[in-house]
C-alpha cells in the first residue's frame, strides 16, 4: 500500500472489529469504510478482512499489512512527539496530567503559583484517574502513583504515598463494634485482602464508593471505616486513625515525562518545581505527620 490512509483503515478494523467501530475510529461514516475496504480488496485481488461470528478479523494478508501499519503508526506518533517538542519550545504550552486527589489536596495552589510566576508558559491541566499515555502525546508531564511506571519515562521518583485506617470520631464512639462497616471501592461480595490486617477484619463491607475522595468524605460524615490516604485524611477534621494502626507505604509517587521531551527547558523547570512542591509536603504524604501527632 502506498497510502497511509489504507494502513489506518487496516488498523481501525483490527482495533474495532466492526465497520461501525472502524468508522468511529477514523471519523468517517459506515459506508465510507465499506467502500474503501472494497477498493482495497480489489487492488490486492484478495480479501483483507473476513467476517466471523465475533466480528471482523484480518486475513493472513491483512495480518501482514497490519505489521507494516503498526510500524508506520509508531513512526507517526514519534513524529508528533518531535513536533510537540518544537511547539513547546516556541509556544510554551505544557499538558499536565494529575490524579484528582493529588491535584485537589496537594498541588492545586502550587500549579496556580507556577502559572502566575511563568506567564509565558500555558499550563493545560488534566485531572483524571485515567493514566495518560505519554507515548501517544496525551500529556507532556504526569504525576503518577505507581510502583511500576513505564521504565522508559524519565523524571523524579520521590517517596511512597502512605495509607492508614480511619473513621469519624463520633462513629467510633457511638457505634457498637459489631455494627462497624468498611467503606471500600469493591462490592459487598468481594473482601479486599487488606481488611485481614486491620483491627476489624470481620466487619462487614458497607457502601461501595469508587471515588477515593468521596470515600474519605463518607467516613468523615460517619458512615463507616476506610483505608484512606494520609494526605487526604489530613484535610478532614472529623477523621481519626483507628487505634493500634500506623501509616503504611502504598505506592511511590513520580513526576515523569517522555524522554523525547525531557531536554526541553520548560519541561525540566516544571518537573523540578512539581517534585520540590511534593517534597515540601512529604510528611503529610508519607504519614510522618500522623505518627508525630499520635
Amino acid at each position: 500500500m502506498n497510502d497511509w490512509d489504507d494502513y489506518r483503515l487496516v488498523l481501525a478494523i483490527h482495533k474495532g472489529k466492526t465497520l461501525r467501530n472502524a468508522a468511529h475510529e477514523l471519523g468517517v461514516n459506515h459506508s465510507t469504510v465499506s467502500r474503501r475496504l472494497a477498493i482495497l480488496n480489489k487492488n490486492y485481488g484478495s480479501e483483507i478482512v473476513r467476517k466471523t461470528p465475533s466480528g471482523l478479523c484480518l486475513s493472513p494478508l491483512g495480518e501482514k499489512l497490519l505489521v507494516s501499519a503498526e510500524k508506520i503508526e509508531s513512526l507517526v506518533i514519534q513524529d508528533k512527539r518531535f513536533e510537540r517538542a518544537e511547539h513547546l519550545e516556541l509556544e510554551g504550552d505544557i499538558s499536565v496530567s494529575v490524579p484528582p486527589p493529588i491535584m485537589q489536596f496537594l498541588l492545586l495552589d502550587d500549579l496556580m503559583h507556577f502559572q502566575r510566576t511563568h506567564p509565558r508558559i500555558a499550563l493545560n491541566i488534566h485531572s483524571s484517574y485515567e493514566i495518560a499515555n505519554l507515548d501517544e502525546c496525551e500529556a507532556d508531564v504526569v504525576i503518577r502513583v505507581s510502583n511500576t511506571p513505564d521504565e522508559h519515562l524519565v523524571g523524579y521518583r520521590l517517596f511512597s504515598v502512605a495509607t492508614q485506617y480511619y473513621a469519624a470520631k463520633d462513629y467510633l464512639k457511638n457505634t457498637p463494634p459489631h455494627l462497624y462497616q468498611w467503606i471500600t471501592n469493591t462490592h459487598s461480595g468481594d473482601r479486599p485482602e487488606w481488611i485481614k490486617h486491620t483491627p476489624f477484619p470481620d466487619a462487614k463491607i458497607g457502601p461501595c464508593i469508587t471515588d477515593l475522595t468521596l470515600r474519605h468524605q463518607a467516613a468523615n460524615s460517619g458512615h463507616g471505616m476506610i483505608r484512606g490516604a494520609c494526605y487526604i485524611a489530613h484535610n478532614f477534621n472529623n477523621l481519626v486513625s483507628l487505634a493500634g494502626t500506623e501509616p503504611e507505604p502504598f505506592q511511590q509517587i513520580w513526576v515523569l515525562s517522555h524522554p523525547d521531551l525531557a531536554h526541553i527547558n520548560r519541561i525540566q523547570v516544571l518537573k523540578k518545581y512539581l517534585a520540590d512542591a511534593l517534597k515540601s509536603k512529604k510528611a503529610r504524604i508519607t504519614g510522618e505527620s500522623e505518627t508525630a501527632n499520635a
